[in-house]
Protein backbone atom coordinates (compact mmCIF):
# COMPACT_ATOMS: atom_id res chain seq x y z
CA UNK A 1 0.00 0.00 0.00
CA UNK A 2 2.88 2.62 1.00
CA UNK A 3 4.73 1.51 -2.59
CA UNK A 4 1.31 2.52 -4.50
CA UNK A 5 0.66 5.48 -2.24
CA UNK A 6 4.39 6.69 -3.54
CA UNK A 7 4.00 5.92 -6.71
CA UNK A 8 1.40 7.86 -7.33
CA UNK A 9 2.25 10.49 -5.21
CA UNK A 10 5.40 10.61 -7.69
CA UNK A 11 3.30 10.49 -10.57
CA UNK A 12 1.61 13.61 -9.77
CA UNK A 13 4.86 15.47 -8.84
CA UNK A 14 5.82 14.72 -12.16
CA UNK A 15 2.78 15.41 -14.20
CA UNK A 16 0.36 17.71 -12.60
CA UNK A 17 1.86 19.31 -9.73
CA UNK A 18 2.92 22.78 -11.21
CA UNK A 19 6.23 23.61 -9.68
CA UNK A 20 7.08 27.29 -9.17
CA UNK A 21 10.41 27.15 -8.81
CA UNK A 22 10.95 25.91 -12.98
CA UNK A 23 8.62 29.00 -13.67
CA UNK A 24 4.76 27.74 -12.65
CA UNK A 25 5.10 24.19 -14.70
CA UNK A 26 5.25 20.96 -14.39
CA UNK A 27 8.75 19.14 -14.03
CA UNK A 28 7.72 16.89 -17.02
CA UNK A 29 6.70 20.11 -19.30
CA UNK A 30 10.42 21.03 -17.83
CA UNK A 31 11.88 18.53 -18.98
CA UNK A 32 10.03 18.49 -22.53
CA UNK A 33 11.27 22.05 -23.23
CA UNK A 34 15.07 21.50 -22.71
CA UNK A 35 15.11 18.64 -25.02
Amino acid sequence: QVQDFAERWLWIYNHERPNMAIGGITPKQKLAIAA
